[in-house]
């Protein structure tokens, strides 16, 4: 991404507008946007360009939770009582308007995009592209070639056991401005543990951003904290 448009909301828009373009046919925008679908298409192709009072209004309606959680739902997928999220992880063009969903409401400030080690490095790469910021991954070993971690640990609930999580010393550093992103939250002790360790490096939060959250545990886990948590869809299993 070209810094100089990082942060220009009519960029935003126009992005916006191409990557709901290949999940959406313009008649379905034109519904949406309550636009015609010539004055989409002129936006798209750059034949134009929206000016800042068009451009916000278009980041706002595309970044929503109703427009977005409505995709979520015809890429989740319930497999015995289990919620799937395989071809939301898998479908590039959603997981980049996901990212504009972070960024629209938990950015732009932001240092650090946190995740754990595996299926929350896709986004969270996104997220930290789009703002320009540094990504830190939590792993579940020990780097090899890192010169010193923290480490956090926590109680699993499936299976029930002890889970440990290191972070590269250089990784999160004090009074870094600190975005979580995860895939899907379930239990929320993930988080509640990263936020920990984020506290004890003298960090400061700035939010907690999933896509998916799955029953009401993690409400009750990240109860201290649900100020600043954002979930696009919550479903129940």
């Amino acid at each position: 991404m070209d810094a100089r448009y990082s942060k220009d909301v009519r960029y935003h828009a126009v992005e916006l507008l191409r990557l709901y373009r290949h999940l959406m046919k313009y008649r379905e925008l034109s519904e949406i946007l309550n636009l015609p679908p010539p004055a989409i298409w002129r936006y798209v192709t750059l034949r134009i360009i929206p000016n800042y009072e068009r451009a916000e209004n278009l980041v706002k309606v595309l970044t929503s939770r109703e427009v977005v959680s409505g995709l979520l739902r015809k890429y989740i997928r319930f497999r015995d009582g289990a919620v799937d999220v395989q071809e939301v992880l898998s479908n590039v063009v959603l997981m980049k308007i996901l990212a504009y969903v972070a960024y629209q409401y938990l950015g732009p400030e932001v240092d650090t995009v946190l995740t754990v080690e595996l299926d929350g490095v896709p986004l969270a790469t996104l997220v930290s592209e789009l703002f320009r910021s540094k990504l830190a991954v939590a792993r579940k070993g020990i780097p090899i070639t890192s010169k010193g971690v923290y480490e956090v640990e926590y109680m699993s609930r499936d299976p029930p056991s002890i889970v440990r999580l290191y972070i590269p010393y250089n990784g999160v550093r004090k009074g870094d401005r600190v975005l979580i992103v995860d895939d899907i939250i379930r239990s929320g002790r993930t988080s509640a543990a990263l936020v920990k360790l984020i506290r004890s490096v003298g960090a400061t939060l700035v939010g907690i951003f999933s896509p998916i959250a799955v029953g009401g545990e993690w409400v009750r886990t990240l109860g201290e904290y649900l100020d600043r948590v954002f979930v696009v869809l919550r479903v129940e299993t």
